[in-house]
């Protein structure tokens, strides 16, 4: 007689509990990983932020550096007395055309005052500055670009310089005027540049909350436009290093309101200050700064600020006195 002997086989897979388990080890992993990344995200995002707040508050101090460095000079002079048909020159020999949206009358042929700026307030009414943002200064440059052009290359309604290193003649169009001693190699034709640097209340359009550096820019036409230069940039403020014992070295910084003559400014201290263009709750950005002697305080309101501040010797201008007295 045969007996039969039955086998259990032990159960296979997972209980329900395992499973569950397994699951709840697995959330709390994928959490894990998901806040790392998150963490790692956000920590990109500010250095990001960081990033783009320093190299933005470069750019804009270098562009504005760039024009001062440059103003006062005009090709081959920086005596911008000897240059003809400059705004209330009475001997020129032909008047040159009035700028559309200039921002007075013959502002851009203005180079006798090849540097300018107003304290906290917006002095023209007549050209395209767009929603100046009150307690930011304004800065006006002017002089000629330093790359000659060929007469076949002028432009028709552009406004240039035609100079040497005795004399010289503004002029529009593609028809250079005859100045003494033409035929010279160092007589060439420059472009003129005449802007003004300020801050607007906007970036995009009237309203976005968003502040911006911009300029009014002399363009072909002869006409001046409006041009957004850099957004988020919030505050503009300038100094002047000015001489007040005439030994043409930078004696005390002022205020533009405080400048007496703009041919005795030697140098500038500019300050620009940029802030983020999105909001950051996770820090407290309350801050104050000290922005040309005054002190700028802001609130928790998450965006982050960086102020940048250079010193710009007027070389130029130098020359332009030392020129002008004989020296």
């Amino acid at each position: 007689m045969m007996i039969k002997h039955r086998i259990d086989r032990q159960q296979q897979g997972f209980s329900l509990i395992e499973m569950m388990l397994a699951m709840l080890i697995g959330i709390i992993i994928m959490g894990g990983i998901i806040s790392v990344y998150n963490n790692t995200r956000e920590v990109q995002r500010v250095s990001d932020d960081q990033v783009h707040l320093v190299s933005d508050a470069r750019f804009a101090i270098e562009t504005i550096a760039y024009d001062l460095r440059h103003a006062g000079v005009f090709g081959g002079t920086n005596l911008a007395s000897t240059i003809k048909c400059h705004k209330g020159d009475p001997n020129c020999p032909t008047a040159l055309a009035t700028a559309s949206s200039d921002c007075e009358t013959r502002w851009y042929l203005d180079i006798t005052t090849p540097i300018f700026a107003s304290e906290a307030i917006n002095p023209y009414s007549t050209c395209p500055i767009t929603s100046h943002l009150g307690n930011t200064d304004l800065l006006v440059v002017r002089y000629a670009d330093s790359n000659p052009i060929d007469t076949a290359s002028l432009v028709t309604s552009t406004a240039y310089v035609r100079s040497n290193y005795q004399a010289g003649e503004l002029f529009i169009g593609t028809a250079p005027p005859v100045i003494p001693d033409d035929t010279s190699a160092l007589t060439n034709n420059h472009l003129l540049v005449a802007r003004a640097y300020y801050i607007s209340d906007f970036t995009d359009y009237a309203g976005d909350g968003l502040p911006s550096l911009r300029r009014v820019d002399l363009i072909a036409g002869p006409a001046v436009q409006d041009q957004l230069i850099l957004p988020g940039v919030e505050n503009l403020q300038i100094q002047f290093g000015i001489d007040t014992d005439q030994d043409r070295s930078v004696d005390q910084y002022v205020n533009a309101d405080q400048v007496a003559d703009w041919t005795k400014v030697y140098a500038a201290r500019v300050w620009v200050l940029v802030r983020s263009q999105h909001v950051d709750k996770t820090v407290d950005t309350s801050e104050t700064f000290t922005i040309a002697g005054n002190s700028v305080s802001f609130a928790n309101d998450g965006y982050r600020r960086l102020l940048i501040s250079s010193v710009i010797n007027l070389r130029n201008m130098i020359r332009i006195d030392e020129l002008s007295v004989g020296g």
